[in-house]
């Protein structure tokens, strides 16, 4: 499969709901504006792309905002992604904007983190983690499907590590507290 022609933004150009999601996302972020960019597919609409590198500078780290197909507006944050209509709790498309637009503003304020298995039969698979949640890490890791050690990663970089369900064990109070300092400091 080709990759997406892709050409510098022309709102006029994409689909409508791509256009009216632009149009709630530069409201809220209008910085990301200059990462904007439309991406032409093989049915031949154009749609938003929006690629944020991430402030750490490790691509493993970058955000990508889309609207996929032209109507489904989606975030992937490094390996992880999803869509309006799931992290949104189903709501049809364009009626709420508002959980999918925090989500966005949480990772840029390194309140979500990527969460990436080390070891196990899973190693490298990921999922994102709300560090303002208490035992979302916790969890994590005990979880039957964890091998029992993670990789953090922040779009800022600053809460970037490795953790075992040991380090929790011996620091849980420390950790937990940094954790929430961090993202209480960049909202």
């Amino acid at each position: 499969m080709d990759p997406p022609e892709m050409a510098e933004l022309d709102e006029s150009r994409i689909t409508g709901e791509a256009r009216r999601f632009a149009s709630d996302l530069f409201a809220r972020f209008p910085e990301l504006r200059q990462n904007a960019a439309m991406e032409q597919h093989g049915n031949g609409a154009w749609t938003l792309v929006v690629t944020v590198p991430a402030l750490s500078g490790d691509p493993r780290s970058e955000l990508v905002i889309w609207v996929e197909g032209g109507d489904d507006p989606s975030v992937a944050f490094g390996a992880w992604h999803t869509h309006e209509n799931v992290w949104g709790g189903g709501l049809e498309a364009g009626l709420e904007r508002r959980p999918l637009l925090d989500l966005i503003e949480g990772i840029l304020a390194d309140r979500w983190v990527i969460c990436e298995d080390v070891g196990g039969v899973g190693d490298g698979s990921a999922t994102i983690l709300d560090l303002l949640e208490r035992d979302a890490l916790l969890e994590e890791l005990t979880s039957k499907y964890s091998p029992g050690r993670a990789r953090l990663r922040s779009w800022s970089g600053q809460l970037d590590r490795e953790v075992s369900l040991e380090d929790l064990e011996r620091n849980e109070p420390a950790q937990q507290q940094h954790a929430a300092d961090g993202a209480a400091r960049r909202r």
